[in-house]
């Protein structure tokens, strides 16, 4: 009796513990949105402006992003890795 109560609270720790990584997981992932969506716009601002100022930041932002992005996938390959046998949501399309 004791036995199954310990089995059965072991469990359910398990299942928190899983269902708390899938969390942040998707957290990781919102904010890499967020992230990437508001260098996009600030990019595409600057350059809409046209000065050569605001091409120089551009592409300093241009290279923020690259970083961003490489950053993100390593991170993704490292958590997937260490979550093996766990179903995750479809990763992040860093394509754009």
């Amino acid at each position: 009796m004791i036995i199954g109560l310990i089995k059965s609270v072991l469990k359910s720790l398990e299942l928190f513990l899983e269902l708390k990584n899938k969390r942040f997981y998707l957290e990781m992932m919102e904010d890499h949105r967020n992230r990437e969506r508001k260098l996009t716009q600030e990019i595409e601002e600057l350059r809409n402006k046209g000065d050569s100022n605001s091409q120089i930041q551009a592409d300093f932002l241009v290279d923020t992003l690259i970083k961003e992005r490489k950053q993100f996938k390593k991170l993704q390959e490292l958590y997937e890795k260490n979550t093996k046998g766990i179903e995750l949501p479809s990763p992040v399309d860093t394509s754009e």
